[in-house]
């Protein structure tokens, strides 16, 4: 996603989303580490062999996942499978999906 803006306190990082053109607010936390993005994308690539693309779910900001569920993004035609979640201030629940393309992304989830 393309880092469009980031806050004055420099703890808000906002991003815009390729597909849908949405904003998404992203507060890295303090004791994240910065790691180099080739080290980052070898540790965590995943291969078409691993994911069961017959069964993915279409990605949808309204749903909700499981770890380890495979899911499509429509807008990016790329299939991944979610490896973490987290909540955000608000109420806000995303998940993290490693795709076969995009690398790690962070995605909304359970939006009504």
């Amino acid at each position: 996603m393309e880092v469009v803006k980031q806050g004055s306190s420099k703890s808000v990082v906002w991003l815009k989303c390729p597909g849908c053109q949405g904003f998404l607010p992203y507060m890295p936390d303090e004791n994240d580490e910065i790691k180099d993005k080739s080290a980052q994308e070898k540790e965590s690539a995943i291969a078409l062999e691993d994911l069961d693309v017959e069964n993915a779910r279409e990605y949808s900001e309204s749903g909700t996942y499981e770890i380890g569920e495979i899911v499509h993004h429509r807008s990016w035609n790329d299939f991944g499978k979610v490896v973490a979640k987290d909540a955000l201030p608000g109420n806000r629940k995303t998940i993290w999906v490693q795709f076969l393309r995009q690398g790690k992304i962070q995605l909304l989830e359970g939006l009504d």
